[in-house]
């Protein structure tokens, strides 16, 4: 019975030595779990090995692997213990096991030999002895797991057309070479996408993204129905990302009730939901944006009708929904605002630049604020303001995690306002360097060419908005910031 849920979930194939075929599927399970960064899941696929073939070395390895950490979760001091205790068994157990199991215990050995306090230099020669066996060997699970902890350690950051850091290109390479033999290798096209996150070319992650997409999971291993979303929203295809979002909740809300279940979900929910939100926050459709928005508000425990309605041009939906929520002064100020209260806009602003003095500050303000400014007749400080928005935005957001809001639509829509339409196209044409086929940005860059009378440059811009506007229930004047 398990073998056969296993082999409906799972490609990877991981044998080892045990005669116990619920041992080795429940094995090839938690491989394959921990590939999906569900570690969670991937210790108790591990537990039952141990439970069919106690005398499997490979099963508490497995442990030990899972207890670990991945590209998204952190090393604990509880993890840690949990880790060593698991491969000190696996130690125990290495008379029945193959040369290759016993080189892959050893190098787990090297990650847990010592302190939690000085798990970082034990960490490095584990990555540092999995590298060596994976280019020595040319094994699939090696040069996988390789990859992963080079990539933790390597970072996502890109430099000259690669990625910035050597551990990063090891990961690169491994990862290169796996999908070279096996396109559809779920850990391979998992941290190709990772790879390419904010590469300055992210095509060569299209491949993979297709896979998992076109792949089916069990529930345990959403966050491999997650990963397109990143590729799809960084290259502006915002409706495939809501897609990859929409099957990755559907499968959270179908884990089963279990501790491990329970922490899974934890750790993704918020974030894939944001994902998604946030893609439909770049499209058209604000019924769609608002039934993401009732997402948000149950994981986030604050609503977003506000902000929601605010960015669809519904201003006194916006402004009634404001009260609460979240960031909820700006909110009802750019409403307000909108609406023609400029006087209770002010009283909002007094508010808000006193507790933002000499802070950051959230960009929504930053936007509020610019606006006001421009109301008042003072460009230039609306002009700072946004430049103010954009710097953080610059910060704070990277890859998969957009604004809600980009600061660069705000610049835009402020220049076509004032009629300086050269400088409204450099705004548009540089938030579509950021957010590649910001329906938003496209609409405004086609007003703009018009505004100049460039007929077909704004013919072109308008045929691609209009496509990325298509099913919309907006209209995109009354969307633009």
């Amino acid at each position: 019975m398990l073998a056969a849920v296993v082999t409906a979930a799972t490609s990877v194939q991981f044998p080892v030595s045990t005669s116990s075929e619920s041992a080795q599927a429940a094995v090839d399970r938690g491989l394959f779990l921990y590939y999906a960064y569900d570690g969670f899941a991937a210790y108790d696929a591990f537990q039952v090995a141990a439970r069919y073939d106690p005398r499997l070395a490979m099963a508490y390895w497995g442990m030990a692997l899972s207890s670990g950490p991945d590209l998204n979760t952190p090393m604990t001091a509880a993890q840690f213990a949990r880790g060593a205790a698991s491969i000190s068994k696996a130690e125990a157990l290495l008379a029945g096991a193959t040369p290759r199991e016993r080189q892959f215990v050893a190098i787990m050995g090297e990650r847990y030999k010592g302190s939690f306090a000085r798990w970082s230099a034990d960490d490095a020669a584990y990555r540092e002895a999995m590298l060596r066996f994976a280019r020595a060997s040319g094994d699939e699970a090696a040069e996988l797991l390789a990859a992963e902890a080079s990539l933790e350690a390597g970072g996502l950051s890109w430099k000259g057309g690669q990625p910035a850091r050597p551990p990063s290109r090891d990961a690169l390479a491994l990862v290169s070479d796996v999908l070279q033999r096996d396109p559809s290798n779920p850990m391979a096209n998992h941290l190709c996408i990772h790879l390419y996150d904010v590469a300055p070319d992210r095509t060569p992650a299209l491949a993979c993204a297709q896979h998992l997409d076109a792949a089916s999971f069990a529930s345990e291993a959403e966050h491999l129905a997650h990963m397109p979303a990143h590729y799809w929203i960084e290259t502006g295809d915002y409706a495939r990302a809501e897609a990859s979002s929409q099957r990755a909740i559907a499968l959270l809300n179908d884990l089963p009730a279990s501790e491990s279940g329970a922490e899974y979900e934890a750790h993704y929910r918020k974030h894939d939901i944001a994902v998604g939100y946030s893609a439909t926050m770049m499209l058209g459709s604000y019924a769609a944006a608002r039934h993401w928005a009732d997402r948000m508000a149950g994981a986030f425990d604050t609503s977003f009708y506000a902000l929601t309605a605010l960015r669809f041009g519904r201003y006194s939906e916006a402004y009634g929904e404001a009260d609460s929520g979240f960031e909820a002064p700006s909110v009802k100020g750019l409403a307000a605002l909108q609406l023609g209260r400029l006087s209770e806009a002010a009283l909002i602003a007094g508010k808000i630049s006193t507790a933002k003095s000499g802070a950051p500050g959230s960009y929504l303000a930053d936007l509020f604020l610019a606006r006001l400014a421009e109301a008042k007749g003072d460009v230039s400080a609306a002009r700072g303001w946004i430049a103010r928005a954009e710097t953080t935005q610059r910060a704070e957001f990277s890859a998969e995690v957009i604004p809600l809001i980009p600061a660069g639509e705000a610049l835009g829509a402020l220049e076509l306002r004032l009629g300086d339409a050269p400088r409204a196209i450099d705004a548009f044409t540089q938030t579509l360097q950021l957010y590649p086929n910001d329906p938003r940005a496209l609409f405004g860059l086609a007003e703009a060419y018009l505004t100049i009378k460039s007929p077909r440059e704004a013919a072109a811009v308008r045929a691609r908005f209009e496509g990325e506007w298509k099913g919309a229930d907006t209209n995109a004047q009354d969307a633009l910031p």
